[in-house]
């Protein structure tokens, strides 16, 4: 849950700007994924739901051969980020995704 409340805040005395300059914490039942190629990745989150999508596990299957199985670190997918944004946000609004802005 983090130190995002304002009232857990100001019980345990986290400044405002400590608070304004701690980084963006996955929501619950959200996983982070950084989806492109050639050095280009954008970071989505993606519903835990959509990961069991017979279209997205696809694409799994595909990080999977490119990077393995045994994949350390935030789940990486090797399609275009545009396309993907334009496929999964705009044409498929029901599965629950959302871009990342970088810091």
């Amino acid at each position: 849950m983090g130190v995002r409340g304002s009232r857990l805040s100001q019980i345990i005395g986290v400044s405002k700007r400590l608070r304004s300059s701690t980084p963006v914490m996955t929501p619950r039942g959200y996983v982070p994924v950084c989806v492109g190629v050639d050095g280009d990745f954008q970071r989505f989150m993606v519903h835990t739901k959509l990961l069991g999508h017979q279209e997205f596990m696809e694409l799994l299957y595909r990080s999977a051969e490119e990077y393995g199985f045994c994949n350390d670190g935030v789940l990486r997918i090797p399609y275009e980020a545009k396309d993907f944004e334009e496929y999964w946000m705009i044409k498929k609004s029901k599965p629950k995704i959302f871009k990342v802005k970088p810091l």
